[in-house]
């Protein structure tokens, strides 16, 4: 899924930085290496930091600023392989080496590696004891601990919290086939949503600003994580993740940061959709008369359109791209079942019938209970609306979310030489149909 991504970086400027001269020399301290994605900043010591702007993966370049007390006094391209010295802003001094060992072939991620220099911590002032100090990425053998920094209305907030690696490994081996919103709603994130809005509001309050403008201090939150394809992150062209995959990540494409958005506007108790464009995900937001801009009409209700890739779009602002463009308008409800089937299957022939066995697996991908579910399975004909042979199973009172249940079926037949395929429906009584067949086959 594209999505809109800032392409505009400033140009190099003449600031003393790194140039042919200052390639660094043999002698070396201790080093640290570090992956990085696409427009991630990477802290260092004494305000210093940098950003990387650009990768190019077959011109073998990255593109980085380099910012001290986060204002940028440089902006340089390095080669892979090639280690540089990096000057403080007058040139006086080397503060650090920095070296691109790699970059990987989706052009969203680099292996960096970065020696600080004695001159790094010349200009230290003592630390107040009082002050947190805040680390973008903290890792250590069990977790990860994010640091997220973004600001709205001149204020900058921040807030922090701690994953579980354990956790996403488990998060990753959960299905992408299911509905966008079972994304946003579900229940495994309840948790973590619940809070980060809390930190939220808490922030708001103490900044002075009004319960109303909770919603826009999350909005922008969200606007200021950096972009991370699928292909980058997962491997993938199409990976939409959970709320706690984005926030591990520190970042996502358009429908993760949509999905995020929903999912933490949703639990504030706003009504909210994802918009599904053509190549493009955002969130709708309700609203009445009294709000302007863009909006898109479903059953009666006004959504209005709010960008999330970016900073600095407001609600109702549609990209010129996609003003024209057709929407599919998905609310964000309080959760549903979702049945899945997949099947396995075996066949022998007799004298004059083929007979069929089946391992049948359930799983509800949703993020609510499915009650009272039947399980229908069919040899189907080519003849429309006729079958060879059926059977339908007990009822099964209960699938609980993220859970399943296999079911055998056995001696199912058809007549030797006839056409048939397989069929299996699944229905509940608070969950809607679901169907796979296999291609056509002679017994």
């Amino acid at each position: 899924m594209g999505c809109i991504a800032d392409d505009g970086y400033p140009e190099e400027n003449g600031l003393p930085d790194i140039d042919e001269t200052d390639l660094a020399g043999e002698e070396y301290n201790e080093e640290y290496n570090i992956t990085l994605k696409k427009t991630a900043i990477l802290d260092l010591e004494n305000g210093y930091s940098l950003k990387i702007l650009d990768i190019n993966r077959k011109e073998e370049f990255t593109f980085i600023s380099f910012r001290k007390d986060e204002q940028e006094y440089s902006v340089r391209t390095l080669l892979t392989g090639q280690t540089y010295n990096v000057k403080d802003p007058e040139d006086r001094n080397n503060v650090y080496s920095i070296r691109v060992d790699k970059i990987y072939d989706s052009s969203f991620t680099i292996d960096l590696t970065y020696e600080l220099k004695p001159e790094i911590f010349l200009e230290t002032e003592p630390i107040d004891s009082e002050t947190e100090i805040k680390i973008a990425v903290s890792l250590d053998e069990d977790s990860i601990t994010r640091t997220y920094e973004w600001e709205y209305d001149n204020t900058e907030f921040w807030i922090k919290n701690e994953y579980y690696k354990e956790d996403y490994d488990l998060y990753s081996e959960r299905s992408r086939s299911r509905d966008y919103d079972q994304f946003a709603n579900d229940p495994y994130d309840d948790e973590l949503i619940s809070q980060i809005t809390s930190q939220l509001e808490y922030l708001a309050d103490e900044g002075g600003y009004g319960s109303d403008e909770i919603p826009y201090i999350a909005t922008a939150f969200v606007q200021s994580l950096p972009y991370v394809s699928d292909s980058a992150s997962a491997g993938y062209d199409e990976y939409p993740r959970f709320p706690f995959e984005t926030l591990y990540h520190g970042g996502g494409d358009c429908e993760d940061s949509s999905i995020l958005l929903a999912s933490l506007l949703h639990e504030m108790g706003y009504g909210v959709a994802l918009i599904t464009l053509p190549d493009h995900m955002a969130v709708g937001v309700q609203g009445d008369e009294s709000v302007s801009g863009s909006y898109y009409d479903y059953n009666g209700i006004n959504y209005f359109y709010l960008e999330t890739t970016n900073s600095g779009w407001d609600v109702g602002v549609i990209p010129d791209e996609y003003r024209n463009s057709e929407a599919t308008i998905t609310p964000i409800g309080y959760g549903y079942p979702q049945l899945q089937i997949e099947f396995t299957g075996t066949s022998k022939r007799g004298a004059a019938y083929t007979y069929v066995d089946l391992d049948i697996e359930i799983t509800n991908v949703g993020s609510a209970t499915a009650e009272d579910v039947t399980i229908y399975t069919y040899l189907e004909s080519t003849d429309e609306g006729m079958g060879w042979d059926q059977i339908q199973s007990d009822v099964i009172p209960e699938i609980e979310a993220e859970s399943g249940m296999t079911y055998t079926v056995t001696n199912l037949k058809v007549p030797v030489g006839q056409e048939y395929r397989v069929g299996v429906m699944s229905r509940g009584s608070n969950a809607e149909q679901a169907y796979v067949y296999s291609d056509w086959v002679v017994a």
